[in-house]
């Protein structure tokens, strides 16, 4: 009995449009329905939590659904950060990404059919901006930090061999993962760890004229993620590195 193999999906043809249509599929509604919550409850008692479990519990159910077929991705930092680690072929990777992004635009822009501007709670189909009181470098240090705890999960839940047994629980830990940036980061910057997410939301909204300039700052939303995902995917080199000398050390010692 196999399991699925979620978020790193190998391939030796290099590319395979069925990986690549998957993540099309699981960004647009990911992206429809997350900040589709956050467009109807935004401001209103609890929202923070009642967002956060929807991106949470979101990303589970859709990395379930596609973990066959694409590992379930559904972030450009996570897909930048496999490739880094050398978990995922380079070319599939940037068709993942280019899937991702244009999944992304095609969710917001099903969203804004669903929620005219004066519906949209957000003001901007859940596009981020900083929050008054928090500054570019801040929420930029933030989306790093939680990045990095999402991508390290990934790692050991999902790439780890070692731990293949749990395989099939990965996404549930990853859910959790992304549960726990957004309740951290949402009043900072409205949390993305997630720059494909951030980047449909900004392209229909500008589109549209909705809300705050949802390019300023846009930085923040990119660099912060990818920054921590590439620093977990070193990190998880050197600790995977440094775990495998210690055990040939032992084995040897016992020889």
């Amino acid at each position: 009995k196999t399991t699925p193999n979620f978020i790193c999906q190998k391939t030796t043809m290099g590319f395979s449009a069925v990986h690549a249509l998957s993540e099309f599929l699981a960004q647009t509604l990911f992206v429809f329905i997350c900040t589709g919550c956050a467009a109807g409850v935004a401001g209103e008692p609890g929202w923070v939590l009642q967002v956060a479990l929807t991106f949470g519990f979101a990303i589970t159910a859709l990395a379930y659904a596609i973990g066959s077929k694409s590992g379930g991705q559904i972030n450009g930092a996570v897909t930048i950060g496999l490739m880094v680690a050398g978990e995922l072929d380079p070319v599939q990777g940037v068709a993942n990404i280019v899937c991702q992004l244009a999944g992304s635009t095609v969710g917001s822009g099903l969203l804004s059919l669903v929620f005219r501007k004066g519906a949209d709670l957000t003001g901007g189909l859940g596009t981020n901006h900083m929050d008054p009181g928090f500054s570019p470098k801040q929420a930029f240090l933030g989306e790093a930090i939680m990045t990095f705890v999402l991508m390290y999960v990934v790692f050991e839940t999902a790439a780890n061999k070692k731990n293949k047994g749990n395989s099939a629980l990965a996404p549930l830990a990853i859910g959790l993962a992304v549960f726990l940036g957004h309740v951290v980061l949402i009043p900072i910057d409205g949390c993305s760890i997630n720059p494909t997410r951030s980047f449909g939301p900004a392209v229909v909204a500008s589109a549209q004229n909705r809300g705050k300039n949802p390019w300023k700052d846009f930085w923040v939303f990119v660099l912060g993620p990818i920054t921590g995902a590439v620093v977990a995917a070193v990190y998880y080199k050197l600790i995977s590195g440094m775990e495998a000398n210690e055990e040939d050390e032992i084995g040897r010692a016992h020889v």
